[in-house]
């Protein structure tokens, strides 16, 4: 299950989520240093302007980017997420019932209560 996420996921990164990349370092107006940062574009249009590829290559990478269907993508990766948490939620439920009664005190073995004693 979590292959089929993680496949899903970096689909959903590399050809479809465009993301900023530092380039350099400038100075604001007030002298403090900032991170530079390129326009925004996916791995895959980073990918193709680099011009690494052959022309086979980025036919294809091309092809199957405009194959996928992102909204298809968003509601597989949240009906496995759901799945992954449904699969989970016993195991967590027990681990954190079990923490419960070193927290507490035993309830069948009653209250002391501190003996007054007179002088």
């Amino acid at each position: 299950m979590l292959n089929r996420l993680w496949h899903l996921v970096n689909d959903r990164l590399n050809y479809l989520t465009p993301t900023i990349k530092p380039i350099s370092y400038g100075c604001s107006r007030d002298g403090h240093r900032r991170r530079l940062y390129d326009k925004p574009q996916t791995p895959l249009d980073r990918l193709l302007a680099a011009g690494v590829l052959s022309a086979a290559q980025q036919t294809e990478l091309l092809t199957y980017r405009n194959s996928l269907n992102p909204a298809a993508i968003a509601h597989q990766i949240a009906d496995l997420q759901a799945a992954l948490l449904r699969l989970a939620k016993d195991k967590t439920e027990q681990l954190y019932l079990a923490a419960i009664p070193a927290a507490l005190p035993a309830l069948k073995a009653g209250i002391r209560i501190k003996s007054k004693t007179t002088t």
